[in-house]
């Protein structure tokens, strides 16, 4: 994937920049202003482009992540140093501004911070207990059970209100804005998400 990932020039970084921000000043709009059906159409637009725009600028960048991710190599399998960066270099296009900067050097940092807070977790996690008791171990596999059963919007959600991929947990007013929809609806996804997982991992008694 990143070997087949092609770089950008100086005109198109512009331009996904512009259409990320775009994208997210009309989510706030759409979060925060009553507006007409005709402009509501216009800023769902901008919203769905900055969304795309943000995609492809994570994908540009997707060669940052190793290459932070090797001087921290051995306090984590590699792999697991790689995701933890690609979960930084997504929040990185989710809140870049033109303030912060260049991106790659916006990037650059949240892609550090968030390989060195795994690393640190770990590190405290090993320091604290030797290993899971089997009540956890339990646990965990049910929960696991229970995301692989959400959709990836369902999913997205609980990892973002929980901090289930860096620690970090967000408001529902975050959510709805990272991910352009409603506050309402991420709320009604949420409890959507919650009560599938309550299922998995607290199941009702079976009928006698």
């Amino acid at each position: 994937m990143i070997e087949r990932t092609p770089s950008l020039d100086e005109a198109q970084l512009e331009s996904l920049l512009e259409r990320a921000v775009a994208g997210a000043d009309a989510a706030r709009t759409l979060e925060s202003t009553a507006v007409s059906p005709s402009l509501r159409t216009q800023l769902e637009a901008r919203v769905k482009e900055g969304q795309y725009a943000k995609e492809r600028l994570v994908l540009a960048h997707l060669r940052l992540v190793p290459a932070v991710a090797s001087s921290y190599a051995g306090r984590l399998p590699f792999m697991d140093l790689v995701q933890e960066g690609n979960v930084g270099l997504v929040r990185a296009a989710d809140s870049y501004d033109p303030a912060h900067g260049t991106f790659a050097a916006y990037a650059h940092r949240w892609v550090r911070r968030s390989i060195v807070r795994a690393v640190a977790a770990a590190e405290q996690a090993s320091a604290a207990q030797s290993g899971p008791t089997p009540e956890q171990t339990l646990m965990r596999r049910r929960v696991r059970q229970a995301v692989a059963r959400l959709d990836a919007v369902e999913a997205r959600v609980l990892e973002m209100r929980f901090g289930l991929l860096d620690g970090t947990t967000h408001t529902l007013d975050e959510i709805s804005r990272r991910l352009g929809v409603a506050k309402e609806h991420v709320a009604q996804i949420l409890e959507s998400a919650l009560a599938r997982l309550r299922d998995v991992v607290s199941p009702a008694p079976l009928a006698a």
